[in-house]
C-alpha cells in the first residue's frame, strides 16, 4: 500500500499525521509526502525525522489536486491511501480499509470515521449531496455515539483520509492524471467520486477505522479565497458531471447555495457571487461532451438498511 500526503507548511500536524501513519499495524505501507513549497526548515526537518519517507519537493504549490496527481504517479501499490497533513490514523485505520476493499471488488474507495481533532463530534464518514447542488459530509457534528457500527455505502469519500484502489482510476480520462488539477483546492475529491461513480465504481464508510482530522489550515488561513475556489469547483464539479437540463431545473437553488455561502464571509463575501457567476457559462462550454453525465443528485440507501448489506 501507497500514502501519499500533500503538504505545504503544516508544521507539528504534518509530523503527528506522520507518526500515526508510520505506525499502521496490519499493512505494508510506504509513504509519500509531496510539499507543496513549504519554507526550507520544514523539509530539514522531513529529512531528518521521517527518514524512511520519500519526499517530493516544488519549488511552487501546485495545489492538492495536482501534488496529489504526482504522488499517484510515482507510486505502483494497488492500494493508495490519501491522508491531509493535518489528520491522525488509528493504528488499524489503512488495515480495516484494506480489508474492505480485498471484501468487495464493486469499491472504488472507502474512508473511515474521522473526528473533529480533540472531539467526539464527526468531521467527515463520507460525501453526500443536499438539494442545493452542494457536497456535504456525512454526519457532521453529531457525536459519534449515534453513527451506525456497521459499514454503510456513502456516494463519495473525502480524501481527507481514504483508501482508494488503483484499477479504478484507470476508468477516469483526463490524460492520466486522477484528480482535475483545475481545482488546484477543494471539491477535487466530490469531483473524483462522481467521475468513479458515473463509471461504476460505489464506496463506502467502516465507522470502525478512525481518524482526527484538524481541519483545513490553509482555509482557516485565507476564507475568503477558500470560499471562491470552492464556489468555481462546485460548479467545475457540476457542469463536468450532471445533465445540463437537470442542472437548469435547479438553477435557482444553485445560485441560492453560493449566495447563503457568501453571506458567512461577512462583507467581503458580496463580492463572491461577481467573481464566480460569470465563469459560469464558460464551465458549461468547457463540459460540452461528457458522456453518462448524472440525471439526479446521487443517494444511497437508508443508512439503517445499508449497515445490514454492508456489514
Amino acid at each position: 500500500m501507497d500514502c501519499i500526503v500533500v503538504n505545504r507548511d503544516g508544521g507539528e500536524s504534518l509530523f503527528a499525521a506522520i507518526r500515526s501513519i508510520r505506525a499502521q499495524t496490519g499493512v505494508d505501507l510506504s509513504v509519500v509526502v509531496v510539499d507543496n513549497a513549504s519554507r526550507a526548515a520544514e523539509r530539514e526537518r522531513i529529512s531528518a525525522e521521517a527518514p524512511g519517507v520519500r519526499l517530493v519537493t516544488f519549488s511552487r504549490n501546485l495545489g492538492f489536486a495536482a501534488a496529489a496527481n504526482e504522488g499517484i504517479a510515482r507510486t505502483r501499490a494497488p492500494f493508495v491511501l490519501l491522508v491531509n497533513n493535518d489528520a491522525v490514523l488509528a493504528p488499524d485505520y489503512a488495515a480495516r480499509l484494506a480489508a474492505r476493499l480485498a471484501l468487495d471488488g464493486r469499491l472504488a474507495a472507502a474512508q473511515g470515521l474521522i473526528l473533529r481533532a480533540g472531539e467526539t463530534r464527526v468531521d467527515t464518514a463520507g460525501l453526500e449531496w443536499n438539494d442545493r447542488g452542494e457536497a456535504v459530509p456525512v454526519f457532521a457534528g453529531i457525536d459519534v455515539a449515534r453513527v451506525p457500527s456497521g459499514t454503510f455505502e456513502v456516494t463519495g469519500v473525502s480524501a481527507t483520509a481514504a483508501l482508494f484502489r488503483r484499477e479504478a482510476f484507470a476508468d477516469l480520462s483526463l490524460d492520466g492524471r486522477v484528480f482535475d488539477d483545475r481545482f488546484f483546492a477543494y471539491y477535487e475529491d466530490v469531483d473524483l467520486s462522481l467521475r468513479l461513480a458515473r463509471a461504476g465504481w460505489r464506496f463506502a464508510c467502516d465507522p470502525g477505522a478512525v481518524a482526527w482530522h484538524e481541519g483545513s489550515r490553509t482555509g482557516r488561513r485565507t476564507p475568503f479565497r477558500k470560499g471562491v475556489w470552492t464556489a468555481r469547483n462546485r460548479w467545475r464539479t457540476l457542469f463536468a458531471n450532471f445533465e445540463p437540463r437537470f442542472l437548469a431545473r435547479h438553477l435557482p437553488k444553485l445560485l441560492r447555495a453560493d449566495l447563503a455561502h457568501a453571506k458567512t464571509l461577512g462583507v467581503r463575501g458580496t463580492i463572491l457571487p461577481l467573481l464566480v457567476w460569470p465563469r459560469i457559462f464558460l464551465d458549461a462550454l468547457r463540459a460540452r461532451g461528457e458522456s453518462r453525465r448524472l440525471s439526479d443528485w446521487p443517494s444511497v440507501e437508508r443508512r439503517d438498511a445499508a449497515v445490514a448489506t454492508w456489514a
